[in-house]
C-alpha cells in the first residue's frame, strides 16, 4: 500500500547554529557520515549544552534525511551513539513506529530511484535542497511490519559486511606493504 511521509512521520529541520570545537554534544553534519551514510565517528564540531540543545537531542529511532547539498541520504540514529544534535542540512524525520520500521523507513528512502527523484527534485538551484513539502509528499510502499523488519535486518548486516570487508582491505593493505618492505630492506 502506498503511503504518504505526511501520513506516518512527523518531519522537523535540523539545528542551526554555530558549533564550536570545544562543547560536550556533538552536532552532526553530512561529513560525518561516510558514503553509507553509516557515522563515522570522528566528530570535530559540538554544541555547548544549554536548553535549547537538549531540546534538539536526536532520539532512539529518529531518522536524519541530508536535504542540502550534492550528496542526499537516509541514516538512523541510534542511542549508542549517544547524545547528538543534528544540524539544519537534515530533516529529522520521526516515524510512526507503529506502522513504520525506522531501519525500513532508512533502506527505501536509500534506494537509488529514491534518492535520484530527490536529486531531480532538488536540481535547478547552486546548492541543490529538497523542500520540506516534497519529502512530506514522497510515497513509500508500506509491507507488513514483519516483512519491514526482515529488509531492516538486512540492511543491518549488509552494512556490517560492508564494514568488516574494509576493515580486512585495510588489514591486507598493511600486511602487503609490510611483506614488500621486508623483502627490500
Amino acid at each position: 500500500m502506498l503511503v504518504k511521509l505526511n501520513d506516518i512521520t512527523k518531519i522537523q529541520f535540523g539545528y542551526y547554529t554555530q558549533p564550536s570545537s570545544k562543547g560536550t554534544i556533538p552536532y552532526l553534519q553530512a561529513k560525518h557520515f561516510n558514503h553509507f551514510g553509516q557515522l563515522i565517528g570522528d566528530n570535530d564540531t559540538f554544541l555547548e549544552e544549554d536548553d535549547k540543545v537538549i531540546e534538539n537531542l536526536l532520539q532512539e529511532g529518529d531518522v536524519l534525511f541530508a536535504a542540502k547539498g550534492y550528496r542526499f541520504f537516509a541514516t538512523l540514529y541510534k542511542k549508542e551513539f549517544g547524545k547528538a544534535v543534528a544540524s539544519s542540512i537534515f530533516f529529522i524525520i520521526k516515524p510512526n513506529i507503529q506502522v513504520i520500521d525506522p531501519g525500513y523507513m532508512v533502506t527505501v528512502l536509500n534506494l537509488p530511484k529514491n534518492l535520484l527523484h530527490f536529486q531531480q527534485s532538488g536540481a535547478g538551484s547552486s546548492i541543490p535542497s529538497i523542500r520540506k513539502s516534497e519529502l512530506l509528499d514522497f510515497n513509500l510502499n508500506l509491507i507488513p511490519m514483519e516483512q519491514q523488519h526482515k529488509i531492516a535486518a538486512l540492511q543491518d548486516l549488509y552494512l556490517k559486511d560492508i564494514e568488516l570487508t574494509n576493515e580486512l582491505i585495510k588489514r591486507k593493505n598493511i600486511l602487503h606493504q609490510t611483506v614488500i618492505s621486508k623483502i627490500i630492506k
